[in-house]
């Protein structure tokens, strides 16, 4: 592809020559034929020695580049856009392999792809350009939108819906029972999940990520979130609009997290609170409470060598009755002020 052609499709201004482009790579390891790009000014220094083709950089750096270039204010945006245009999505092959199991009740488009050892209940609806991966399960009533990919081994559960154009990776589990009990005497009774896992369109969720289905109302995750690898979302949880949440993170039951939120990896979001719109809460961090403004919020322990953690946590044990203590010695130390303010001035 021309570089002419990248530039107008990624929105881009193209200066130098106009080279033609076969892949994306590393700006250090970029060869003939191929585009890089920079997005921080300490990669600026590579630029005298890439063997890129073209690079995409911001306006302001264009002096440092010595080979063609594309220029923008968002050069990790332009490349993404690149890379999509160099690498395209192989084309669905329609079709059901022989080992799959299709209900007669199931409503497949004619363009779907059903890979192998894959089963579709009763009342499944999947539309136009849907790709079922190998050894899935699809439970009944099911509906699953145009342009979906589901990778191999992902189980979405009855009468969840997934949106349009959805990507789930392999080993993801969608519609499981939410972890509902109540205590009967000494046991536990598992309380019904009745409700449904709703997705909508453009979210991607990550390998070995677990959604359950809601109790009585739906657990919903909202256009265009972006889910990782590894993330428990309880039953009833409610996630907005284009929110990101990374690797190991768990979000209890009847939480609501707010649109274009970031979240990073090995959180955990307690049960029965609310996240605002545009938060964004650091990794290892616990949520014990809502939080209710937008901000960029933390409580994770830095690292420190074992011989000073270990005095620190005798430390943490101690801060209730050195806080008592501290109470007792300001409030003497009041009386104290307060009493020689009393006394009266002593004449000579």
């Amino acid at each position: 592809m021309l570089l002419s052609e990248i530039a107008r499709q990624t929105g881009c201004t193209l200066s130098g020559d106009d080279v033609e482009i076969q892949a994306v790579a590393d700006l250090g390891q970029a060869r003939s034929g191929e585009l890089a790009f920079v997005n921080h000014a300490s990669y600026l220094p590579a630029l005298e020695t890439t063997r890129a083709s073209a690079v995409i950089i911001k306006p302001v750096w264009k002096h440092a580049c010595k080979v063609a270039a594309l220029e923008t204010d968002n050069p990790r945006l332009a490349f993404a856009r690149a890379a999509r245009l160099l690498n395209p999505e192989p084309p669905i092959e329609a079709g059901v392999a022989a080992s799959a199991v299709i209900a007669e009740s199931a409503a497949l488009h004619a363009s779907v792809h059903v890979g192998a050892h894959a089963v579709i209940g009763e009342n499944v609806r999947l539309d136009e350009d849907v790709r079922i991966g190998a050894g899935c399960v699809i439970g009944d009533n099911v509906r699953i939108g145009a342009g979906c990919r589901l990778h191999a081994n992902v189980v979405i559960e009855h009468d969840c819906v997934l949106g349009e154009r959805c990507i789930v990776f392999a080993g993801t589990v969608i519609g499981a029972d939410g972890f509902g009990y109540v205590k009967d005497g000494e046991a536990y009774m598992k309380v019904p999940q009745l409700g449904r896992v709703v997705i909508g369109d453009d979210v991607e969720i990550g390998a070995n990520t677990c959604i359950d289905r809601g109790a009585l109302l739906d657990t919903v995750i909202g256009d265009g979130v972006k889910i990782d690898n590894h993330v428990q979302i309880a039953h009833n949880v409610e996630i907005g609009r284009h929110t990101v949440i990374s690797a190991f993170t768990g979000i209890a039951g009847s939480t609501r997290v707010g649109e274009g939120c970031l979240i990073g990896g090995g959180v955990g979001i307690r049960d029965n609170i609310e996240v605002a719109a545009g938060a964004v809460i650091t990794g290892r961090s616990f949520v014990s409470s809502s939080i209710s403004e937008p901000g960029v919020y933390s409580s994770s322990v830095l690292i420190d060598t074992n011989r000073n953690w270990k005095k620190n946590v005798m430390r943490f044990k101690q801060l209730d009755a050195m806080a008592q203590r501290l109470n007792k010695l300001e409030k003497a130390l009041a009386a104290l002020q307060g009493g020689q303010t009393d006394q009266p001035d002593q004449q000579t």
